[in-house]
């Protein structure tokens, strides 16, 4: 049966990123709205723009560090205050650098002084935040996912508190980002005083280090860039081959999908350090905790990609009718779901597995796969049916669909056996009672569908055995210990 140890400790750290993120994403959905209502189309624009280009700064900057920390650290925690202490000099000597260039392009591209702004302070919030993710990337190392869950959700809250009397008092696009370098500030001081209890010793510089960190992250650049890129290239498609409107419906349908990938994200970040340890020291149980995040995520799957295609209109709703394109994407892009969800961890043991070049090489492929395609879908989907979107979400459809079968042919052998493929049956067939449900139900009251559906596919999965009763027990005795009147 193998050591339950690292099984429980990843479904404790997979529940406390979990719940931080089922926290933090209705505040994040708050600060939009607010932000929107208060700021103006135009300073929010400045701000979308700023935060992409901030996005692609702040990758050079890493330079992937935020994939090598946490495998290092797992696999030598002696060093973790010399990994994390070079990784902090990397990064603030990296800073001036690249906020030269960033200045430059600002320069060049003639921007306002309102933009420069923006995208100035943009910068200076984006590398706090770095500073703060090499501190959890240090502590995940551990495997310990409880401080960084605790310091998301204090940031976001906090964010959230002093954001609102600051735009309310006429702070503006100014003290909207000032606000959020304060808080930002707070949480790396925070996080650096939270580092030695957990076992990190005195952060050190070594030349030594600097080699392992730029190696092993460089295959996190390439994904960095594939999660980057793919957004600014179908934003650049659309805006030169579909009206604004439509583009506006593509931005709608990814803002919603980026919150339903967060479950997902939060089993990837306490994996990834679990299996770098369990390669290392124990390669069957590597294969079976591998086995069993993949089991574990198609039970997450399954509903997030049905309720995503069925119910499309419950998330337009927040943003107003003027988005209702927005569904049709959301129903193709259902599928995209469901594949990201496996390729997900999929990568993860592959990434464990010191695999890099070859997954680097296929999200590279899938990119190329999208840049070819997605021109042609576009004019297309706008030409016959008026929604030009449409293609690069069947775009995302083609190129994820490769990411998954690259990612079945390079994991390590023994994670794909007879009962995984069972697992994935019996959460298959949960979600076919889910469907049915949710069409039955539907054209009576879509308030009554949505519970039921996710109701249904419950019980489904608990009485078909989709639902393993070792993993509810699992999730029990975690919340049993996290409320005991005795701690």
């Amino acid at each position: 049966m193998g050591d339950p140890a690292p099984r429980n400790g990843l479904v404790r750290n997979t529940l406390y990123l979990t719940l931080a993120q089922a926290i933090t994403v209705p505040l994040a959905v708050v600060s939009n709205a607010v932000a929107g209502r208060y700021l103006g189309a135009g300073d929010f624009g400045y701000l979308y723009l700023a935060g992409t280009l901030c996005a692609f700064a702040v990758m050079t900057l890493e330079w992937g560090q935020q994939g090598a920390i946490p495998a290092l650290v797992a696999r030598d925690r002696a060093q973790a205050g010399a990994f994390l202490g070079t990784s902090l000099v990397w990064r603030s000597g990296m800073t001036l650098v690249v906020g030269g260039l960033l200045a430059g392009v600002c320069v060049v591209l003639d921007y306002g002084n309102g933009l420069r702004w923006a995208i100035g302070l943009s910068f200076v919030l984006s590398v706090l935040n770095s500073f703060s993710s090499a501190c959890k990337d240090t502590i995940r190392g551990f495997e310990r996912t409880d401080i960084p869950a605790y310091a998301h959700v204090a940031q976001q809250l906090l964010m959230t508190l002093v954001m609102v009397p600051v735009l309310m008092l006429g702070g503006e696009l100014k003290g909207f980002l000032g606000s959020h370098i304060l808080i930002a500030a707070i949480t790396v001081l925070l996080l650096v005083r939270s580092l030695r209890p957990v076992g990190v010793a005195s952060l050190s510089f070594q030349g030594s280090a600097v080699k392992p960190l730029l190696r092993l992250g460089t295959p996190f650049v390439f994904f960095g860039l594939a999660m980057v890129i793919q957004p600014n290239i179908d934003a650049m498609f659309l805006s030169k081959l579909a009206p604004p409107e439509v583009v506006g419906w593509y931005g709608v349908s990814q803002r919603l999908i980026g919150l339903l990938i967060f479950p997902a994200s939060a089993l990837i970040g306490a994996l990834y350090p679990t299996l770098c340890r369990l390669q290392a020291e124990d390669k069957g149980e590597f294969v079976r905790v591998s086995r069993s995040a993949l089991y574990g995520v198609s039970l997450l799957a399954i509903p997030a990609a049905l309720g995503c295609g069925l119910f499309p209109e419950v998330g337009v709703a927040i943003f107003g009718r003027d988005f209702s394109g927005a569904e049709g994407n959301l129903r193709v892009q259902s599928v995209f779901l469901f594949l990201l969800y496996f390729s997900m961890p999929l990568g993860t043991c592959i990434l464990a597995a010191n695999r890099h070049k070859a997954w680097a090489l296929v999200q590279c492929i899938s990119i190329a796969v999208s840049v070819v395609v997605n021109p042609l879908l576009i004019v297309w989907f706008q030409r016959n049916m008026g929604n030009g979107g449409l293609g690069p979400c069947l775009g995302l459809v083609i190129s994820e669909l490769l990411v998954v079968v690259c990612g079945v042919w390079l994991a390590p052998r023994g994670i794909f056996d007879r009962g995984l493929a069972r697992s994935l049956l019996l959460a298959l067939a949960s979600g076919v009672v889910m469907a049915l449900v949710a069409l039955v139900t539907k054209p009576i009251s879509l308030f009554l569908a949505v519970p039921l559906a996710v109701l249904s596919y419950g019980l489904a999965a608990w009485f078909s055995g989709a639902l393993q009763p070792s993993t509810v027990e699992l999730v029990k005795r975690f919340v049993a210990r996290k409320f005991s009147p005795s701690r």
